[in-house]
């Protein structure tokens, strides 16, 4: 149909679509959505690896809280905490950083830092008020992993500690524990990193850490022995004290020595295969090693008691050995026990000691003459006593010239030297003497006595009742109211009427000397 021209006078209408303009209202919402889009941007750029680190158990951790650190930079975050799958253990998972990346290698490690208290010192009380967090300690190998077994402990030496790790080994741990301390000239150097039972279970190995520069101390001929506790020593000064720290009482501790070197001589390297032996006190320690030595055996009759290996073996004044077995000995000709010690005798600390002897000579078959000699002299072995209020003994070697000739029994398996009793045992024998004959003159004094009483005492008991008559006889004679005893009144006053007439006739003379030729003269 065509259009009529009433339609045609109308105008055409055209409609627009409407435009949309953004409202201020939009602004605030657009730019939430552009910030997060940018942090999360940045958040996946800065996006570290992740870790599964196995703990024995997750107390003080947080998932989304605690905080992983190294040198005290948060460097991630613990992202989930989980049981293993055997419930034996808990596996915590870390979110790190971008730029830890590179601290991830095989031997790297972790620990929970929380306050401890230990024998070795009290760590971690930081945690009180930030919490507990976990520390990392990066390794040096080239391997990455990204699954580590945590310690439980936190390691003593971490692996940017500059200086060298020495193994030592002891027949017993002694007072030692991990952390220690490693003494140099009583300075603390190191410290004890482990410890563990050898192979064959004869010994421990302690590993320590001496840092640097310290370690450049130790040599192949340093010498380490335990320093823990008091170390009590009594010689012609006195009594002396030695003690590393107070510490070393706690916790025990470790000494070292090195020879003395000139400060141009460059020190020596010290393999890393040494072992050094860790003796238990400084005299061990410091003693001169001997590569030589000759045993021989000395029978004592007498005990041993206070004698026990290692005892020094004296020669006036000079330690020319130790004992190092004592064991009973059977004689079957007396059927009797009798007590073996073998000694060992180093020829080198007597001829470091003469002008005249070799090493050579001192090792030599001619010690056998040198010594059949001086044992023809009256060269012999005797116990002594070293010290009266240990009641420890050693074994001194002297000459007796009055002792009986021996001689060395070369024909044994090890040679055995004579020996004297000694002197506290000849003592006693001395005593037992005396104690016999004492013994021997009571009993002849009792069998005198008893003789007395046999053959002497009857008649003497005879010539005592005669006496006993006569003094009776004497008595009667002398009594007062008999003739005898009035006819000696009578003969005493007749006595002393003469004694007056010489009296007064000495007088007269004395007055009239010539009365003798003319007579009294008239009064």
């Amino acid at each position: 149909m065509k259009p009529s021209e009433d339609d045609a006078s109308i105008p055409e209408v055209r409609v627009n679509a409407p435009r949309f303009r953004l409202g201020l209202v939009w602004i605030v919402p657009l730019l939430a959505i552009c910030l997060s889009l940018g942090l999360g941007i940045k958040a996946l750029l800065e996006r570290g690896p992740e870790v599964l680190v196995q703990f024995v158990r997750a107390e003080g951790l947080e998932a989304n809280k605690t905080r992983v650190k190294y040198k005290d930079v948060d460097i991630g975050t613990v992202k989930e905490i989980m049981l293993s799958e055997n419930r034996g253990a808990v596996l915590v998972r870390i979110q790190l950083n971008r730029d830890a990346s590179d601290l991830l290698s095989e031997d790297s490690r972790f620990w929970v830092v929380r306050p401890r208290v230990t024998v070795a010192g009290v760590s971690g009380l930081a945690t009180l008020l930030s919490g507990v967090h976990i520390a990392m300690d990066p390794g040096q190998s080239s391997t990455t992993t990204r699954k580590f077994v945590g310690l439980e402990e936190p390691p003593t030496i971490t692996n940017e500690t500059r200086g060298h790790a020495f193994r030592l080994s002891s027949d017993n741990l002694g007072s030692l524990d991990i952390g220690a301390p490693v003494y140099y000239r009583r300075i603390q150097v190191g410290r004890v990193t482990g410890y563990g039972m050898q192979e064959d279970g004869r010994g421990v190995d302690v590993q320590i850490f001496i840092d640097a520069p310290y370690d450049r101390f130790v040599v192949p001929q340093s010498r380490f022995w335990h320093a823990s506790g008091v170390d009590v020593a009594m010689d012609a000064d006195g009594i002396k004290f030695n003690m590393q720290s107070v510490a070393s009482l706690v916790v025990g501790g470790i000494a070292f020595s090195s020879p003395e070197r000139d400060g141009m001589e460059a020190a020596e390297t010290v393999p890393a295969t040494t072992v050094f032996t860790l003796f238990g006190d400084q005299a061990s320690a410091q003693r001169v090693r001997d590569t030589e030595f000759l045993k021989y055996v000395l029978v004592f009759k007498e005990s041993v008691r206070g004698l026990s290996e290692g005892a020094p073996v004296d020669f006036r004044g000079i330690v020319a050995g130790e004992v190092s077995r004592i064991e009973l000995d059977f004689d079957k000709s007396t059927t009797d026990f009798s007590l073996a010690v073998e000694v060992k005798l180093y020829p080198e600390r007597l001829t470091r000691r003469t002008r005249n002897l070799s090493a050579r000579d001192a090792s030599s078959k001619e010690m056998r003459e040198v010594l059949d000699a001086m044992v023809a002299r009256g060269f012999r072995a005797q116990l002594r006593t070293g010290n009266v209020i240990s009641g420890q003994r050693y074994v001194a070697l002297d000459y007796f010239p009055r002792t009986e000739p021996a001689k060395i029994r070369w024909d044994k398996r090890i040679p055995e030297l004579p020996t004297q009793p000694g002197s506290l045992d000849s003592l006693q024998d001395q005593l037992m003497n005396i104690a016999t004959m004492l013994q021997q003159t009571l009993q002849h004094a009792d069998g005198l006595i008893a003789r007395l009483d046999k053959e002497v005492a009857p008649e003497f008991n005879e010539t005592m009742r005669s006496a006993r008559g006569t003094l009776e006889q004497a008595r009667t004679l002398m009594a007062s109211d008999t003739p005898m005893q009035q006819e000696i009144r009578d003969a005493l006053r007749e006595v002393a009427r003469a004694a007056r007439s010489v009296h007064d006739l000495a007088d007269l003379l004395e007055r009239q000397p010539e009365a003798l030729l003319k007579g009294k003269k008239e009064q």
